[in-house]
């Protein structure tokens, strides 16, 4: 792998600014360059938030001694030539910065070999006095026995640089931000093993067997990844992987809406926005989707030259990406039932379980031997009781290992030869196995017919060219190949029995009514509760919409009063009026002018009859005024059809059971019976074996 410096005119492309501005940072460009080594387990310690120690262990392809001094040399890189390859980068780094921007304010430590040199390179940075943009880095090299791949150790981060150092917080909270960072990028990454420690302390083990659903159960836990759908599609140009959460897992902030566009992990508002629209009024107001999504885009409409910390992109085709998103997430919901199941528990019982929960997870996390990168060949020849046995100066099965520092070095004797595309792998729940090859015949390693927790058994072998993304040779200039990521993810989407179908209403037996506002309603084992506001909303939220969608005043479904009420409007309610009037006349409002600013309403759409129709059309034009309304008609349409909603019938009023099996038979035939036009649920559910085990039927 040869560095370049690049050309002066390509430099200049490539957007200026700092790298680093704090210890996630460090950790975010050395991971980068791992995964773009072509890694499949890397390795990230921390202490003191970083600030003290930050140290990337990965298996990649590693730097040969001749290009180590240009990889520390500002603008330097071998991920690109010139400014045409910034139109079709299919690599994470680009920008020849991290190295030398790191070394120029820590103290630095490579230990690097290629799996073709016999020995590897120690190069260690020599001290500056003080940060400065222009100063060369220079290096002590050494040779040394090392493993295959890249060690790479940053310490006293700002020791050169006091004012910046004052501008990190505490270590908990730089630890954090960090701990954030290498989930997002193993769950950018499912095929790459990611082990994480924090203070010396387990954070995190991935097995790297590229099933993305299990990531999400080891990251954010059983309840999140039971409350998932998958997402799966592909029109040709765009393809959309990755899970998105049911309304119920709803966040109060966006921090849960993670996106990868070819595999890189960054922030767009598109992407958000996009996202939002696809759950329609699935999700209350103020409340954020869980998504973790990975979008592959032909690289030349995504340009990620926008920002030094490469965490943002603007898409040169960005309403296809929006509607495309859009389209995808909508589809995704709209096929499943979206009725939240509540269990029945005490918030008390709901604390003690998640902390049961959270203690047996990180007894496990620790209990599991965790193998470094660079000892994969051990565990071909050595059983994994003797993981953490080998001491400094002693020799092993496989070769000699001696500490130097805080760095481990192995000299592997009898290693045999790898594929620079990477080994073959096999995964169990907890550890990562290599098997053997001879010639093109597979030995499988001891233990791999054990598979990762709630996964199938593998039923066929992993070739070698299945490699990193990144690894991966192109098939097409500027094209992106994504295949690889998820060798075992099931996107299949969950098998499940509908209840709200019309197939089912004769199953639906009313019980009665509590609290003068919900319906409860029993289908087979389980029993349905109906807010009958929220659901009336709906009902008469779809009718409009409807309506308005297809234009037709023949069926505007008007309901005339007589007497005509009589309206004053202000000047920007009645400007509003006039912008929308053909809205307001497609919903079934007849509004004729009697001169000045006073107006009759002499017919209202059918839903909203019986309610004070003054009232109504003023909330609606205050709302539309308040909010500065702007954009598609749909928006606008859907806003309106929203505030007439408030015709709906109330909580705290007593319905007969005859209307309550009328709107039931409405609430059939909707589309999306839900939520509310809110985002509020419209029903929730309880299970018959919820309640057994409430009442000790069952004990578990």
């Amino acid at each position: 792998m040869e560095i370049h410096l690049l050309s002066e005119e390509t430099i200049n492309r490539i957007a200026a600014g700092e790298v680093v501005e704090r210890p996630v940072n460090v950790v975010k460009e050395l991971v980068e360059n791992s995964i773009d080594a072509g890694a499949t387990a890397i390795t990230v310690e921390i202490r003191e938030g970083g600030k003290k120690m930050i140290r990337v262990t990965d298996n990649g392809c590693g730097i040969e001694k001749s290009q180590i001094t240009k990889a520390f040399e500002r603008h330097a890189t071998s991920k690109i030539r010139d400014d045409s390859d910034l139109t079709r980068l299919v690599s994470l780094g680009f920008r020849g910065e991290a190295l030398s921007s790191i070394a120029a304010v820590a103290q630095v430590e490579m230990i690097t070999k290629t799996r073709e040199s016999l020995t590897g390179i120690r190069a260690t940075n020599q001290p500056l006095s003080g940060f400065s943009e222009n100063e060369r880095i220079k290096l002590d090299l050494e040779e040394i026995g090392a493993p295959d791949g890249t060690s790479v150790v940053v310490r006293n981060l700002f020791y050169n640089v006091p004012v910046r150092a004052r501008f990190l917080k505490q270590p908990q909270t730089e630890a954090g931000y960090i701990t954030d960072l290498v989930e997002r990028q193993a769950l950018s990454h499912p095929s790459i093993s990611f082990h994480y420690r924090v203070d010396g302390r387990e954070k995190l083990h991935t097995t790297g067997n590229g099933d993305l659903k299990e990531l999400l159960y080891r990251i954010y836990g059983r309840e999140i990844s039971k409350k998932v759908l998958p997402v799966k599609v592909a029109d040709g140009h765009y393809s959309l992987e990755g899970f998105i959460g049911r309304p119920e897992i709803s966040r109060s902030t966006r921090n849960f809406e993670i996106f990868f566009v070819n595999g890189r992990m960054l922030r767009s508002n598109t992407l958000s926005r996009a996202v939002e629209a696809g759950y329609r009024t699935d999700l209350m107001q103020h409340k954020f989707p869980f998504a973790v999504l990975h979008l592959g885009i032909p690289t030349e409409e995504a340009d990620v030259n926008v920002h030094p910390t490469k965490m943002e992109v603007r898409f040169s085709e960005a309403e296809a990406v929006f509607r495309f998103i859009d389209e995808s997430v909508h589809g995704v919901l709209h096929g499943a039932e979206l009725i939240p199941a509540e269990i029945l528990e005490t918030q008390a019982q709901e604390r003690a379980r998640k902390r049961e929960e959270a203690e047996e997870a990180r007894r496990r996390l620790e209990s599991a031997p965790h193998p470094e990168p660079f000892e994969r060949a051990r565990f071909v020849s050595e059983p994994m009781a003797s993981y953490g046995s080998a001491a400094a100066g002693t020799e092993t099965a496989s070769g000699s290992v001696h500490a130097s520092g805080s760095s481990l070095e192995i000299l592997f004797t009898d290693a045999e030869p790898v594929s620079p595309k990477g080994p073959a792998r096999v995964e169990t729940e907890d550890f990562l196995f290599e098997d053997k090859r001879i010639g093109d015949k597979r030995i499988p390693a001891p233990g791999s017919d054990k598979e990762s927790a709630g996964s199938k058994e593998r039923e066929q072998e992993v070739p070698l060219s299945q490699t990193p993304a990144f690894s991966q040779p192109e098939t097409k200039k500027g094209s992106y190949q994504q295949a690889s990521l998820f060798e075992r993810t099931d996107f299949s989407a969950p098998k499940e029995e509908k209840m709200l179908v019309e197939d089912n209403r004769p199953k639906f037996r009313i019980i009665g009514q509590v609290f003068e506002t919900y319906w409860l309603i029993q289908y087979e084992g389980k029993l349905l509760v109906v807010d009958q506001h929220a659901a009336h909303e709906k009902v008469n939220y779809e009718r409009l919409m409807k309506r308005l969608e297809n234009n037709d005043p023949s069926s505007s479904g008007s309901q005339m009063l007589a007497p005509a009420a009589v309206i004053t409007l202000t000047g920007r309610e009645e400007g509003e009026l006039h912008t929308h009037e053909a809205v307001f006349k497609s919903m079934g409002y007849e509004i004729e002018p009697l001169g000045g600013s006073t107006y009759a309403i002499r017919a209202v759409p059918m839903e909203l009859y019986g309610n004070d129709a003054t009232e109504l059309l003023r909330d609606t034009l205050e709302e539309m005024v308040e909010e500065k309304m702007t954009g598609t008609p749909s928006a606008i349409l859907a806003k309106i059809a929203s505030m007439s909603c408030k015709a709906a019938v109330k909580g705290n009023s007593l319905l007969s059971e005859k209307e309550a099996q009328v709107l039931i038979d409405e609430l059939l035939k909707l589309d999306n019976p839900y939520h509310c036009p809110h985002g509020r649920p419209t029903m929730i559910v309880f299970s018959q074996s919820d309640m057994d085990k409430k009442f000790k039927r069952i004990v578990t």
